[in-house]
């Protein structure tokens, strides 16, 4: 068996990392075309597989692998360049930072630093969310997996050192076809989990090992031209997966195949055509050199620029950042990697020292977190400012993707034998939640609270969301619950639906749709919109049959702009400074956005719902935007009172502003209040379906 693996430095491979960077951050500037650039990280991850997975195995199997050193080379690769860039990006943040941000970064740097970002952004945000632009260490996330794979690798190569490389070539196709499978499941069930977690992308790097141990054991060689084709095909397999793919494709299934096989290939045709006046040229080997270091410093750079821009940053903007940081990348290869790399001193001692530093930054990164961000660098008003923003998020009674039971707590059902009024709908519905439910209690009602993500409250209708592949039939189930239970229940005589009814027809919906539970496919923009008037007509009158009066609310108006970090930036003068230098062109009237800063298209879909219940009795429809806007534009906020927490949900105190002034909101008659205070309340075990759902469904 030929064990001289990696033994001579292989041009192309930095040539292979240089598409993978490139992609990334082409992706990262949201340039068109390179919608799927995210696939680099599997090139990525496929090359580490090949080069240390190799390594181990080699070692293990000449006897000579030591624990320590292989912790203390991966120190020397890994540790100091991305020290630095933690350093650097929480200085920048005292400067750039609110405290709430500030406090977030430094858990991310504690968990870059730790190996654990990707399992803390699985628990925090979706990788193509847009509060991921936020997150300047959301990059780290691969490192995590790396350094967690390279945890478990060394003692199951160690456990099967005696096998012959038959046998361990077996044994890792095996380990790689399970993790493929647990991946191709996970994208339909749970997408975050199977975008972040190592079972996922285990086979990645596996398939990277796998190659290298075939390398090893047997001579892979083929004859020129077919070495040739298979060199083209590898570049054309990695070139379509970074063209072909978007957010919004189930990732990493099947679909990582490509960019993996592609990776492969051109492992496996060293010598080849494409490897050798492609791979190999200087352009190639530069960017492939200095590859971590661009990886690490990029991002955070695009992430501030997206922090501090009003609006969403332009894609050169972006690209521009892209290339300004090949600047610190070059200084950080040159002064930090390679000096680092080279450095002696026995493993032990460089595994203490190491660990030493990483428990130092730790320590005070901790401190910064526990201090909440250090708030006393800015006025005291911001504290107040992001105090009634956090309010704002996360409600109780929001019920999250996954999720088809409705909350039947107390805290979401009350319970003083008072009439009841429902509020039925998504996270739209549930920002309207505290304020609903505060004029309710005042006029002498319980609240009844029955909301889920993305979910509108329609029946025989749903949203399909390719990016939740289960979302569609877990919403049905939702609203075939929540809708039972409202309607059998005597007690609540008034029910009010509200949310994002322009979801599917937002600019970054992807594929989503108004749908057809039993169908499960979208027909395009007028069959949803015809599905959406359908809808809301057959919602209001199976309710209004059940002699519930109805109140459907029209959506707020949505902002090209972060009202919310608006209201923050505001007490952050080099902020503000920053914010003017990258858009000066941004201006708003005071509290007032001009219509240029308002998003589309929610006025033709509110058109849409306020005339699919114009001739239905017993339905009102009230208008939200009407009470913010005007000819001159819409208003976000009352002084530094916010009046949203992000681009289209509102706060309490833009909840409590807008429904205070919609007269008639309550409209219940003592009469019908007497006639129902004596009925039996929701009950608080789970729901069947009721009759009359099932009909208006079916």
């Amino acid at each position: 068996m030929s064990l001289n693996l990696h033994a001579n430095y292989r041009r192309d491979i930095d040539g292979l990392r240089a598409i993978a960077v490139t992609a990334v951050v082409l992706f990262h500037a949201n340039l068109y075309p390179v919608q799927s650039g995210f696939v680099g990280v599997d090139i990525f991850f496929v090359i580490s597989g090949f080069l240390i997975g190799g390594i181990v195995y080699r070692d293990v199997s000449l006897g000579t692998f030591s624990f320590l050193g292989f912790y203390a080379r991966r120190a020397r690769r890994i540790l100091p360049a991305l020290m630095v860039t933690v350093i650097c990006v929480m200085l920048l943040g005292l400067l750039l930072s609110s405290p709430t941000e500030l406090r977030q970064n430094s858990l991310g740097a504690i968990s870059a630093l730790l190996g654990w970002s990707n399992v803390l952004l699985w628990k925090q945000i979706s990788y193509f969310s847009p509060d991921a632009h936020l997150n300047p260490f959301l990059m780290t996330w691969s490192l995590g997996v790396e350094e967690q794979f390279y945890l478990f690798f060394p003692l199951l190569i160690l456990a099967f050192r005696q096998l012959r490389g038959i046998y361990v070539l077996c044994m890792l196709g095996a380990l790689c076809i399970g993790s493929l499978c647990i991946a191709q499941i996970g994208v339909g069930r749970w997408p975050a989990a199977a975008f972040y977690l190592l079972p996922t992308r285990a086979w990645e790097l596996g398939m990277g090992t796998f190659l290298a141990v075939a390398k090893s054991n047997y001579t892979l060689s083929f004859p020129r031209p077919v070495n040739h084709f298979i060199g083209w095909m590898g570049l054309f397999l990695i070139g379509l997966s970074i063209f072909v793919f978007d957010e919004h494709t189930p990732f990493p299934g099947i679909a990582a195949l490509l960019p993996v096989g592609g990776t492969l290939t051109l492992l496996l045709s060293d010598g080849s055509f494409v490897n050798r006046a492609i791979l190999s040229t200087r352009p190639f080997i530069w960017i492939g050199r200095i590859s971590y270091s661009w990886y690490l410093w990029h991002w955070p750079l695009m992430a501030f620029i997206w922090v501090c821009s009003p609006q969403p940053p332009a894609p050169l903007l972006l690209l521009g950042a892209g290339i300004v940081s090949l600047f610190p990348a070059v200084l950080s290869w040159r002064y930090i990697e390679q000096p680092f790399r080279r450095g002696g001193g026995a493993d032990g001692g460089v595994v203490l020292r190491y660990g030493g530093a990483l428990a130092l930054g730790v320590g005070m990164l901790a401190t910064v977190y526990v201090a909440d961000g250090l708030p006393r660098r800015f006025d005291r008003s911001l504290m107040l400012t992001e105090q009634v923003l956090a309010e704002g998020r996360g409600e109780a009674c929001l019920a999250n993707y996954g999720v088809s039971e409705p909350n039947v707590s107390p805290r979401c059902v009350h319970d003083a034998g008072r009439p009841r009024i429902a509020l039925l709908g998504d996270s739209h519905a549930s920002a309207l939640a505290a304020s609903l439910s505060h004029l309710a209690d005042q006029a002498g009602f319980d609240f009844v609270q029955f909301t889920k993500s993305s979910c509108p409250p329609l029946l025989g209708t749903t949203r399909l969301m390719p990016s939740h592949p289960g979302h569609a039939a877990q919403c049905t189930l939702y609203n075939d619950r929540a809708f039972a239970a409202v309607m059998r229940d005597p007690r609540v005589q008034t029910v009010v639906l509200a949310g994002y009814w322009a979801a599917p027809f937002a600019a970054d919906a992807g594929g989503d749709a108004y749908i057809d539970p039993r169908d499960r496919m979208n027909h395009g923009v007028a069959a949803s919109l015809a599905r959406l008037d359908v809808a809301v007509r057959t919602t209001t009158q199976v309710l209004a049959r059940a002699h519930r009066h109805v109140i459907i609310l029209g959506d707020v108006p949505q902002f090209r702009f972060d009202p919310a970090r608006e209201a923050v930036t505001a007490f952050m003068p080099v902020r503000q400074r920053v914010a003017h230098m990258l858009d000066p062109s941004f201006l708003t009237a005071g509290d007032i956005a001009p219509v240029p800063l308002l998003s589309v298209p929610g006025q033709p879909i509110a058109d849409t719902v306020r005339q699919a219940v114009a001739d239905t009795a017993d339905v009102t429809y009230f208008s939200l935007a009407d009470g913010l806007c005007s000819p001159a534009g819409c208003k976000f906020r009352t002084g530094n009172d916010p009046f949203y927490v992000d681009q289209q949900h509102l706060s309490r105190g833009g909840a409590d502003f807008l429904l205070a002034r919609i007269d008639g909101l309550l409209p219940v008659t003592e009469d019908n209040v007497a006639r129902i205070a004596t009925q039996p309340p929701i009950p608080t075990a789970p729901m069947p379906l009721s009759a009359a759902t099932q009909v208006a469904i079916h």
